[in-house]
């Protein structure tokens, strides 16, 4: 089962994430850049969604991204990240599973 259900072509709405720390401790976003990038599960190489999503609470390390009009069109699974930048260093999450769907 994917870690996020979306439904084909829906939009305006926001991806909600939280960033912990190894121990379970929320990552302190604080001063970082975040980048959201999708690709096909079996084609790293090709992103189809990029964007930058914004922070919530920096602390809490909460942020979130907005859905745009084209991000979501084809019925497909998914992989996906956010990488943390700050100073030069790039810092990636686990990578996880969007499953876009037909809408009833």
């Amino acid at each position: 089962m994917a870690d996020l259900v979306i439904p084909k072509g829906d939009k305006g709405f926001y991806l909600n994430f939280t960033v912990r720390n190894d121990n379970e401790t929320a990552f302190d976003l604080t001063g970082y850049t975040i980048g959201f990038k999708v690709w096909k599960k079996s084609k790293s190489d090709t992103i189809l969604v990029s964007g930058t999503p914004s922070i919530v609470l920096g602390t809490a390390g909460t942020c979130r991204y907005l859905v745009g009009a084209n991000d979501f069109g084809t019925v497909t699974p998914l992989t996906a990240e956010l990488e943390l930048t700050q100073a030069g260093v790039i810092e990636s999450t686990v990578p996880f599973s969007i499953e876009v769907q037909e809408s009833g």
